[in-house]
């Protein structure tokens, strides 16, 4: 297999899962390009064979672990400023749909709620629509397993949104959210 093949497979729920340990949404894309580098370079050194998606899903997966980490680190000895021009922002606003834009704050916020185990799978499959055997793969659990978290997540979030939407529709709106 080749490299192509690798981060066609895993990019979805690679960034998912790197945005489910704290990383914000830009950071997790770039985690997961460095990781993918840093996997690909030291796939010799690759315990089992990685030739095996399997394998290597569950070593990339401590190779973003690392990766992860290190980006902790850093963020944690430098505040990043970034100084915006107000007429660079007045070209980019958009006028959001009050009621919308409630609701989808409402979810994100539901979502910062949910149980670590929840979230990650949520972030994984809904945002970066990853499958759940790829979902499965990278978290070292079954299918079922992923499926059950998913299942478990809807609900939650539903109450915690306070029974306002069925638990069926709130898989579709989680694309919207970033």
């Amino acid at each position: 297999m080749d490299l192509t093949t690798f981060i066609n497979a895993y990019r979805g729920p690679l960034i998912g899962l790197l945005a489910s340990w704290g990383a914000p949404w830009a950071d997790a894309i770039e985690i997961a390009q460095d990781s993918f580098a840093e996997a690909w370079v030291r796939r010799a050194s690759c315990r089992d064979n990685w030739e095996d998606p399997e394998v290597f899903g569950r070593w990339l997966r401590g190779v973003a672990l690392n990766q992860y980490r290190n980006w902790a680190r850093g963020r944690r000895r430098r505040a990043r400023t970034m100084t915006v021009e107000p007429a660079f922002l007045e070209t980019i606003a958009v006028t959001p749909d009050p009621e919308s834009s409630e609701l989808l704050d409402s979810l994100r916020r539901a979502i910062t709620r949910l149980p670590a185990r929840q979230r990650q799978v949520v972030l994984m499959h809904y945002l970066e629509e990853a499958s759940v055997n790829e979902v499965a793969t990278l978290l070292l659990i079954t299918p079922k397993a992923v499926e059950a978290r998913l299942y478990q997540a809807r609900r939650t979030l539903r109450r915690l949104l306070g029974g306002s939407l069925p638990a069926s529709s709130i898989g579709g709106l989680l694309p919207c959210l970033f």
